[in-house]
């Protein structure tokens, strides 16, 4: 009752406020002749003024008072009536909690405005902006009108590079098409940081330990009056006549701290290896590991590049809390010298993690035509990991899931019908198991070898599935690319029938009997995945996954036409009784993520796929790797896999999957209050195909006459709970154009209403973007 007193309180308050409460502001200001801010806005002219109009009005030191619901200024109307009575406590309450006091304006704070917009527009490259201001004042309300003439951008004209000590001038020089300084190319600021970050970096990865950014200045003569620029690079020596000096690897000492519980164990014997001195102090560590993943290497030069790798790749082991690496310096024999001290502390050898779950699902896994009422339910997650099991770094990793779903109106008398186990169990070395030539390469920020091994076991209204999967996974990564290849993987799945209904409709269509028979997978993948969206600095970033190849049971069929094996009834090879699936697939997912500002963003996706099936299997893809469209992170406008093949459709249809896909989404992301609260608009197309003729689904198949006229088209508005470290998405989307040969008319829209669309909007749940 009280929190609804205190709203009846608020509601009435703002009501009075509003209606009688300082019905015109600038009364109050009459004694002081103060002036009240009331904004400002930025006009620019000038060359490539566009490319500054952006941050420019982010510059305006002052911000007037806010308005509610972008109409009235309510906290200063509340200010000002309690200013009325400001020793009673109704006035201290309107004043200090509901009011906010009147921003006035202020000179200090415009010119203060005016010299930042000027040091800014000197960092891009306008040495000679004009900025003048004009207030316009009208019933003690002042408005800033700022005019800002950029003149000119001055250009790079010559780029020189001054240094007495001519080693080092050899080696900038060298180095020179590297440069940010090209003829041509504007100067700013940001050009020389990079110019002197890749100077500093340069020289220190050539063995130049004690070089840093005070060593480096830069000169800009303006003095053409052509617009140009000529830039001079001055590097100083460490003293008058002192050039600095190349540093060498002596020594490296590796200690790993005691692990507190054998304090009063410890070995602190010295291992000796070829590249450095190694102290365990009991921890049961191969010092091979260290080599492969210490870049230090006594007697080379000093490389800065091979230091930062090393904390990179002793990281990535996912043995130590700690990392440190210190060096020092020293002369011997008038050389100079550094040591490395690296110290490790072991992070603990064995922890769990238990994760529960809620399953919020529009999946479609019933078979009739009133079931798609999606999932709901609860699962949890445990999962063991043990670090060094091998002594050689391994982190085995042992998960265990269950979950229990209600399928909307399947035909059962238990509450939850449907429930899934699985056991997953993985075993990852940090390295290219076979091939440690690799490793070394300081390149790769990390290689990972992976042998994994699951089991599935699925029960619902319908069927028993159980599926069993082995394989083998490299992995390298490079700066922003991701390269993985599976050179070997197995995945057999096993089905039985609980369902009448469905058994008398797998009879009479020849693609649900291929998705439920018994399947058998033997191949290998290979791709990449790339992303400069931690690298950019640019207003954009791009993600690229293309999984480049799958390909399946051709090496079984070799063998087994090597030994003169005989063929199935069916006219396949089968291995243990079970056919084997033979295939080729491939895939693209290329996304773009544009940015307007810091609350304004364009997202685009394009993503294609095909599967070939040949051979053992000529007319299938096994359902686990076919194409479907629909859902929270596809065509949001259709429930998963309820969309396709192409213009196909027949009463009562089930398998809506295909062997190619294609689909294109857009989404225009922006910030609806603070940065918690997002919206989006958006709209996704696309659709999937059978990649071979089929007289009794006409329609299905992929045709480049007619493809184009066969993508479903939805759009809808999308709200984001943007919380950090979780995102929450709900997307509301209606089909506009929908390619089913069941509708006279595909365009949908058309048929627009209140109880169309009650019908036939969709709303997804989802975690995270789309995409």
């Amino acid at each position: 009752m009280r929190a609804f007193d205190n709203i009846k309180f608020v509601f009435g308050l703002v009501c009075i406020t509003l209606t009688f409460g300082a019905c015109n502001i600038t009364k109050e200001l009459r004694s002081s002749q103060a002036l009240l801010y009331n904004g400002s806005k930025v006009k620019i002219t000038g060359e490539k003024r566009k490319d500054v109009k952006a941050p420019i009005p982010d510059l305006v030191k002052q911000t007037p008072n806010k308005r509610f619901l972008g109409i009235t200024k309510l906290k200063l109307r509340f200010y000002y009536l309690g200013l009325r009575s400001p020793d009673t406590k109704i006035g201290a309450l309107l004043m200090d909690k509901f009011g906010e006091p009147p921003v006035l304006l202020d000179t200090a704070f415009i010119e203060s405005s005016v010299k930042s917009m000027r040091a800014y527009l000197h960092s891009v490259g306008f040495y000679y902006p004009e900025i003048t201001y004009k207030v316009k004042q009208h019933r003690l309300r002042a408005f800033v009108t700022y005019y800002i003439n950029t003149n000119q951008v001055y250009h790079i004209n010559k780029y020189r590079i001054n240094c007495a000590d001519r080693d080092l001038y050899d080696l900038i020089k060298s180095t020179e098409k590297e440069s940010v300084f090209t003829s041509g190319y504007r100067l700013n600021n940001e050009r020389l940081l990079q110019e002197e970050k890749r100077i500093v970096t340069l020289l220190r990865n050539h063995g130049y330990y004690s070089f840093n950014n005070d060593y480096i200045s830069f000169d800009v003569d303006t003095a053409f009056n052509n617009w140009t620029v000529d830039v001079a690079l001055n590097i100083q020596n460490r003293g008058m006549y002192e050039p600095h000096q190349k540093y060498y690897v002596k020594n490296v000492n590796i200690n790993i701290e005691p692990i507190s519980d054998s304090i009063n164990n410890t070995n602190t014997d010295t291992i000796k290896s070829k590249t450095f001195n190694y102290i365990p102090n009991s921890y049961k560590l191969n010092a091979s590991i260290l080599e492969q993943n210490t870049f230090l290497n006594p007697g080379s030069e000093f490389v800065q590049n091979k230091v930062n790798r090393t904390y990179q790749r002793l990281g990535d082991l996912n043995l130590f809390k700690l990392i440190t690496v210190n060096a020092t310096t020293y002369t011997l024999n008038d050389t100079p010298m550094v040591d490395y001290g690296v110290r490790l502390i072991p992070n603990i050898k064995y922890d769990y993690t238990i994760e529960p779950q809620a399953i919020i699902s529009d999946q479609n896994n019933s078979f009739t035509e009133q079931s798609r009422t999606g999932n709901y339910g609860v699962a949890a997650i445990v999962t063991f990991n043990s670090r060094n099991s091998f002594r050689n770094a391994e982190l085995f990793k042992l998960s265990f899931r269950t979950s229990v779903e209600v399928q909307g109106k399947a035909n059962t008398a238990r509450w939850f019908n449907a429930t899934e186990q699985s056991l997953t169990a993985g075993l990852t070395f940090p390295r290219l198991v076979a091939f440690p030539k690799l490793d070394r390469n300081i390149n790769f920020i990390n290689t990972k070898t992976t042998f994994t091994t699951s089991a599935i076991y699925e029960l619902n209204a319908n069927f028993e599935r159980r599926v069993a999967t082995a394989g083998i996974i490299y992995q390298i990564n490079k700066k922003n690319t991701s390269y993985y290849f599976t050179p070997f993987e197995i995945s057999f799945t096993k089905n039985s029938i609980n369902s009448h209904v469905l058994l008398s409709l797998i009879k009479n269509d020849i693609y649900l009997y291929n998705m439920f028979s018994n399947n058998l997978i033997l191949g290998g993948r290979m791709g990449l995945v790339y992303t400069n969206k931690e690298i950019t600095k640019t207003k954009h970033y791009i993600y690229l996954r293309f999984d480049a190849l799958e390909i399946s049971g051709n090496t079984a069929t070799i063998i087994n036409k090597l030994i003169d094996k005989k063929l199935n009834a069916t006219g396949n090879y089968n291995i243990f009784d079970v056919n084997y699936s033979q295939f080729a697939k491939t895939a693209i997912d290329f996304r773009f993520n544009k940015r307007i500002d810091p609350n304004n963003f364009y997202v685009f996706r394009v993503y294609s796929g095909v599967g070939i099936p040949y051979g053992n299997s000529p007319k299938f893809l096994p359902f686990e790797r076919r194409f479907w469209v629909g859902g929270a992170n596809s065509l949001r406008a259709w429930l998963p896999r309820s969309l396709g093949p192409g213009s196909s459709y027949q009463p009562g249809q089930i398998d809506y999957s295909g062997d190619i896909k294609l689909e294109a989404n857009a989404e225009f992301r922006f910030n609806m209050y603070h940065k918690w609260l997002e919206g989006a608009v958006f709209a996704d197309a696309g659709n999937v195909w059978m990649s071979k003729l089929d007289v009794n689904r006409t329609g299905a198949e992929f045709d480049f006459n007619r493809f184009y006229k066969e993508f479903g088209v939805g759009s809808g508005y999308g709200v984001r709970l943007n919380f950090d470290i979780i995102l929450i998405r709900f997307d509301l989307a209606i089909p506009i154009y929908d390619p089913s040969s069941s509708l006279s008319n595909p365009w949908v829209v058309k048929d627009f209403s209140g109880k169309w669309v009650y019908n036939n909007v969709n709303l997804t749940f989802g975690i995270g973007y789309p995409f």
